[in-house]
């Protein structure tokens, strides 16, 4: 299944996504974490506030975003997460070598091109305690699995799991 986001010449959306898709991403996001809207207390935020003025100054429009919470001890308890069309150049802003890698050097533009979750589609997520950037692919909702699969887990794992050197 292929679906891409309508554009404009310049590569950006013309459209806000439409809520159906927005519902797909919500289920995908929910195989990871409790997926809550944006508060106005959220708004308020340093951190949220932080990423977002990034992101917009660096003209990107933000097509998505959420509050995500997990309650897994590996994770922060709490994240905003960002979707919007792929920007090169915001490794800059991610902790890790692995989220660099897999955000600027190419794994992630080859699932770009093939998935329809991720078709122009980007994540970022930013602690809601510290300034610390982490790059994210979503599950795939589908029903069923399709050639993509293995390799956007092969990212997600390396994501969650893979050390920086002297990293505990």
């Amino acid at each position: 299944m292929t679906m891409a986001l309508p554009g404009n010449e310049n590569g950006q959306p013309d459209l806000e996504l439409a809520k159906s898709f927005i519902d797909l991403i919500d289920k995908a996001v929910a195989s990871d974490f409790i997926v809550k809207d944006i508060t106005e207390e959220d708004k308020a935020n340093d951190f949220y506030k932080s990423l977002k003025f990034t992101l917009t100054f660096n003209q990107i429009k933000i097509l998505y975003e959420r509050k995500v919470i997990t309650h897994l001890f590996i994770l922060p308890k709490i994240q905003y997460l960002f979707g919007f069309r792929p920007k090169e150049g915001l490794c800059l802003l991610v902790n890790k070598k692995v989220h660099k890698h897999v955000l600027c050097d190419g794994p992630l533009a080859e699932l770009n091109e093939k998935c329809f979750l991720v078709n122009n589609l980007q994540f970022l997520l930013v602690q809601s305690d510290a300034f610390k950037v982490w790059s994210y692919v979503p599950a795939c909702p589908c029903d069923q699995r399709c050639a993509n699969t293995p390799k956007a887990l092969e990212l997600r794992t390396k994501l969650y799991l893979e050390k920086d050197e002297g990293e505990l």
